[in-house]
């Protein structure tokens, strides 16, 4: 992380000779975050630390950036799915994780409906514990999980609709469609995800997706998605699609 800052700095110097709030540069990702549906409402509030730069990326990284990451993928949560080490669970050794794929001379595995994604990129240790497994693999038969998660930002709702998941109110009655969702309520995603009592695997593969925001300084904008230990399928977007691919969840039951 102190590294990155660092190339930060150094960048804006270099670009504007003026590391103030004023400068060229960060008014430009200013200008940017405003024109996005999503991230407008951090755009008045930017300052330098926010914008961490690595290569030709500058990623966004604000106070609830890996809120995702640390609700569902730290070895805390109960909910299916693979884990990142405790001691990656910090904002810095995260971003150092990111940095670490961005750096990746080959690039991204697929550019796509305004996403980068990186798929299996192999660190030089294990990270964490990977949670998918071949129901040919398994012994029994699995049983099934009521998977909740909340969601974050209710204008992504017409887009999870469309990957064929269920949207719950807080009374569980379940969303149709974008235009029965109240722009200001609390809604959840339930998919319905095979699970098999059995240890997670340890993992050393990453996962990164982020958002290609635009572009400032002659570098590419981008925000956080998701990023998650273990293997990964391109073709699934979400729990239900590895269930579809044959995958079972791995969740050891105390």
């Amino acid at each position: 992380m102190k590294v990155l800052m660092e190339n930060w700095r150094r960048y804006m110097k270099e670009e504007d000779g003026d590391e103030g709030d004023t400068s060229q540069c960060l008014e430009m990702v200013r200008e940017v975050l405003k024109g996005n549906q999503y991230l407008s409402g951090y755009a008045e509030t930017l300052q330098p630390e926010n914008l961490i730069v690595v290569g030709d990326h500058i990623f966004l990284k604000f106070e609830d950036t890996f809120k995702h990451v640390k609700n569902s993928h730290s070895r805390e949560s109960d909910l299916p799915g693979s884990k990142f080490a405790d001691e990656l669970m910090r904002d810095e050794s995260l971003i150092g994780m990111v940095g670490t794929v961005l750096k990746d001379p080959e690039g991204p595995d697929e550019v796509k409906d305004g996403k980068l994604k990186w798929f299996n990129v192999e660190m030089k240790n294990d990270i964490g514990l990977d949670s998918l497994i071949k129901k040919d693999e398994i012994e029994g038969e699995p049983e099934m999980f009521d998977f909740r998660e909340k969601i974050g930002n209710n204008r992504g709702i017409p887009f999870i609709l469309k990957q064929g998941l269920t949207i719950l109110d807080k009374e569980g009655n379940e969303i149709k469609s974008a235009e029965e969702a109240d722009p200001e309520g609390e809604y959840w995603t339930k998919q319905d995800v095979p699970t098999i009592n059995a240890p997670l695997q340890p993992t050393n593969k990453v996962n990164l997706i982020v958002g290609d925001i635009g572009e400032a300084c002659g570098k590419k904008v981008i925000s956080m998605v998701t990023m998650f230990p273990g293997a990964s399928e391109p073709t699934a977007d979400n729990k239900k699609d590895y269930a579809e691919l044959g995958y079972v969840f791995l969740r050891p039951q105390s």
